[in-house]
């Protein structure tokens, strides 16, 4: 038996004497390097760790101290962290799980990318077309426009010219978002690519 419980016994001995009580639990915590016992949990032993002992001095059990405010947050923090990582986790599951069921090789996502990509550019294409249309009615009118010079435009003409310039001005945000939405498509279909590989990669070598 090491010194500490040798003492720790003989406390114990001397209160449950004291109390008359053989079987009672005796309280124990270190204040300020100064240990305090008693039948009872010592006021100085609020707010920290001690000891629940039997009338043989062995510790039934040890208490903690209650967490302080940052202590507490920390946890939480902690708590919360923990919670994202598994909810993470398992996102990443159902999309590995939903990208091998969506292809069985790395040309079959070419294929979709390349043809996603193509519909997009397609489309540009017959906004161009649509462009160059607009543009030769814009001349039109303006050729029209020109007989009115130094005097007011008829209302229907002087519409028509300002929704086809309206128009045209919009064909340049158009186009921006198309190519930005193509540039998106490619970093997608990149990286299911490598997450692909990297995933058929690990299942061959785990067999």
């Amino acid at each position: 038996m090491g010194l500490q419980r040798k003492l720790d016994a003989l406390i114990v001995a001397v209160l449950l004497l004291a109390s008359g009580a053989a079987s009672a639990a005796i309280y124990c915590c270190d204040d300020g390097g100064r240990r305090v016992c008693g039948d009872i949990l010592p006021a100085a032993c609020y707010g920290q760790s001690y000891r629940e002992m039997g009338n043989d001095g062995t510790v039934r059990r040890q208490v903690s101290a209650p967490l302080t405010r940052e202590e507490i947050a920390r946890r939480k923090a902690d708590e919360e962290k923990r919670k994202a990582d598994e909810q993470a986790q398992v996102k990443q599951r159902r999309l590995d799980d939903a990208l091998l069921s969506s292809y069985t090789s790395v040309e079959e996502i070419d294929r979709r990318r390349d043809r996603e990509i193509g519909e997009i550019e397609r489309g540009i294409e017959s906004t161009r077309e649509h462009q160059t249309e607009l543009r030769a009615r814009r001349e039109r009118l303006q050729k029209d426009a020109e007989f009115y010079k130094g005097k007011p435009l008829p209302r229907d003409l002087d519409n028509a010219i300002k929704a086809i310039d309206k128009e045209l001005a919009s064909y340049d945000t158009i186009f921006a978002s198309k190519r930005i939405e193509i540039d998106a498509l490619r970093a997608r279909f990149e990286a299911d690519r490598a997450r692909f590989i990297e995933l058929k990669s690990g299942r061959s070598a785990a067999r």
